[in-house]
């Protein structure tokens, strides 16, 4: 194994490799960094092989300084990891109403020890019946703005918060593909809700590339990011 005095590793969400090769090209002599995504969720690694750690700390600092918005930790973890901890810290309690994504953010949150701590419920509300059914969307919505709207996705949230045992809600709707729906929904395009039982609600709208599953999982990740930020939005990470 090759030899190293110590590295870094800064977790980001939402960042490409050119967005980070200005940090990591060029860095100083003695430090090398290596960047990899998947779905938008991305790692630096940062290794010291025979720089001073003056010199070590100044790449991490200009890193995390210039990528701060899009990084979630300086440690080696995931995105699920650092969510349900959050959730834990913050005394959270979390529901989640699932359209595309199928259940992959309930399933990433129960493979985490002590999910039972904060996952009260999660439902998936593929159709348009089953939304208006269980999530009480209106129907008048899915007809003026579609299924994949910002009003669908922040009444599927709303419709969350009615189990007063939640205080944290996230929704997805979207169209994965391979075809658009019968609206013309472009392939890609999503809508992500977070919301509080404290009043707070925030609609994301994402248009993606990939496959279906790329689709589906880099939804699921940014799901749980903005919903980490909104829990983490006093804390400097």
């Amino acid at each position: 194994m090759e030899e190293y005095r110590n590295y870094c590793v800064i977790k980001t969400f939402g960042v490409t490799h050119s967005d980070v090769s200005g940090y990591i090209e060029g860095c100083v002599k003695g430090v090398e960094a290596e960047f990899c995504e998947d779905c938008l969720d991305g790692s630096l690694l940062i290794v010291n092989k025979d720089a001073s750690e003056v010199d070590f700390q100044s790449v991490v600092n200009r890193v995390t300084a210039g990528l701060k918005d899009c990084v979630y930790a300086d440690y080696d973890t995931t995105i699920t990891e650092c969510f349900v901890e959050a959730l834990k810290a913050k005394g959270e309690t979390l529901g989640v109403a699932e359209s595309l994504t199928g259940g992959m953010i309930c399933s990433d949150i129960v493979s985490i020890s002590g999910a039972s701590a904060v996952l009260s419920e999660g439902v998936v509300t593929y159709t348009n019946s089953a939304k208006v059914r269980r999530l009480h969307v209106k129907s008048s919505s899915i007809e003026q703005y579609g299924a994949v709207s910002r009003q669908v996705a922040e009444e599927m949230a709303q419709g969350v918060l009615a189990n007063r045992d939640i205080t944290v809600a996230i929704a997805t709707t979207g169209c994965a593909g391979p075809d658009s729906d019968e609206r013309g929904t472009p392939v890609g395009e999503a809508y992500i809700a977070v919301a509080s039982r404290e009043g707070y609600m925030k609609i994301y709208r994402l248009t993606l590339d990939g496959d279906r599953n790329n689709i589906r999982r880099t939804v699921a990740n940014a799901a749980q990011f903005y919903a980490l930020k909104y829990l983490d939005k006093d804390k400097e990470l």
